[in-house]
């Protein structure tokens, strides 16, 4: 299957004129007859049109799509996705443009997200004393329901729950904010952006705050040291990161020696940036930052680079280094689809959430089954586990037809086992409700 134009710009269209058309030219470059199966879209203002009887080799059809732009305005990218019998089972169309409103037609109902407070300061709490909770009230003051889709944070230290719920017109949900001061001594600024179908669809909330460190020992404060530097955590892994969304993690570093130390880092992927004092005094506490640009990342599923750490004596003498991982699940933007279109969209459902091999002495083997319990194709970006020691085998496909299913079978290498800790099963895919699932595979 050829399709010489997969996007298409309607440009500037008024809103008013009622419906615009388009028409994609698909080929059959092939020598079997050609069959297209659905043309999926899970924007509710696009419908399409597709022939139904197969298209011989070397002939053209034509695959007709609208797009009604009636109470709409501002921009619109929609995604389309071909399904055929060809070989590469899925193709993505797009369609885009810029709906200028009509300004006689009536005002189409719409969520308004309104919060009791944007920013709230703890002020000082104590590292012993744990948690640190507080309630955004999240009042809905537009004339449709409210939904919350997701919440993300800038980083681990903080943990989000929210009203999963259609918040009614004139109603009130929560947004709640847990943050972690474990090893966090000092201020602190955190944001958490919250992603609905209200106007303006994301809106950001902060948290501030100073951290009254608890007396321990370094080992507690810096369970990772890297030469003389402690340093709060070795790894950094970014949950979920939005196409084109930029994301920061800081962690405290500190200077362990009784002599000024150099910090460098080096083979840094062009998507990720860290920022950190090039000379660290002795007993000090600094922080570090690690930020990753998801525009620069080109493709989405889960995504393992690399930078590497560099430290060594302000006098001179040996260099310390280390290569640090950064883990990225990169996805889809789903905030500007409204829960009508999430509805639509594919659905993942998994077999299980746990993956025990403790169950049965001596197992070596699972399996675990992946079904789209939804209304449009369930497409997998990736489906992989960091851990070496376990195999991912079956019959991976790139695509799941609404009702599809597809079994993997998880093998224990245990040659490549170097300790007796589990680990995880990333699934990322394009299920706008539950984009990145995690597996836990457990083996103690």
């Amino acid at each position: 299957m050829f399709i010489a134009q997969t996007v298409h710009d309607f440009g500037r269209i008024e809103a008013k004129r009622g419906p615009v058309k388009h028409t994609f030219v698909v080929r059959n470059d092939g020598e079997a007859p050609l069959e297209l199966l659905r043309v999926a879209c899970a924007n509710r203002l696009v419908t399409t049109q597709w022939p139904k009887t197969p298209i011989g080799a070397g002939q053209t059809a034509r695959i007709e799509v609208t797009y009604n732009p009636a109470g709409q305005s501002g921009d619109f990218n929609t995604l389309l996705e071909v399904l055929s019998n060809a070989s590469t089972e899925a193709t993505a169309l797009v369609i885009k443009g810029n709906v200028r409103p009509d300004p006689n037609a009536p005002k189409a109902a719409a969520a308004e997200f309104s919060p009791d407070q944007w920013t709230f300061d703890f002020g000082k709490i104590k590292e012993e004393d744990g948690f640190a909770m507080h309630v955004f009230r999240i009042k809905n003051t537009g004339t449709a329901p409210l939904n919350i889709s997701h919440v993300q944070s800038s980083c681990g230290c903080t943990e989000p729950e929210w009203t999963r719920t259609p918040i009614p017109a004139g109603s009130t949900g929560d947004v709640v904010i847990t943050y972690d001061p474990t090893d966090r001594p000092g201020p602190f600024r955190k944001n958490v952006t919250v992603y609905s179908d209200a106007k303006g669809s994301r809106h950001k909330l902060t948290i501030t705050g100073e951290v009254i460190p608890a007396q321990h020992d370094q080992k507690i404060t810096y369970p990772d040291t890297i030469g003389h530097i402690g340093a709060q955590q070795h790894r950094f892994d970014f949950y979920l990161l939005r196409e084109r969304e930029i994301a920061s993690q800081e962690v405290w570093i500190q200077n362990l020696s009784e002599s000024d130390m150099r910090l460098s880092f080096t083979h840094l992927p062009t998507y990720i940036h860290v920022e950190a004092p090039t000379m660290l005094s002795p007993q000090k506490p600094e922080r570090m930052k690690v930020t990753v640009d998801a525009k620069a990342i080109h493709g989405k599923g889960r995504i393992i680079g690399h930078f590497v750490w560099k430290s060594q004596k302000a006098s001179g003498g040996e260099a310390v280094t280390r290569e640090i991982p950064v883990a990225v699940n990169v996805v889809d933007d789903f905030s500007t689809l409204s829960q009508a279109d999430k509805d639509a969209g594919p659905a993942l459902k998994l077999s299980a959430t746990v993956i025990d091999f403790t169950q049965k002495k001596g197992a070596t083997k699972q399996q675990l089954t992946l079904t789209n319990a939804g209304r449009s194709p369930l497409t997998f970006y990736s489906l992989t586990c960091d851990a070496p020691w376990l195999k991912i085998a079956g019959n991976k496909k790139k695509t799941l037809r609404p009702s599809e299913s597809m079994t993997l079978t998880l093998t224990l290498k245990h040659k490549e086992r170097t300790d007796q800790a589990g680990a995880d099963l990333y699934v990322v895919c394009n299920d706008p409700q539950g984009p990145v699932r995690i597996v836990r595979i457990k083996t103690e």
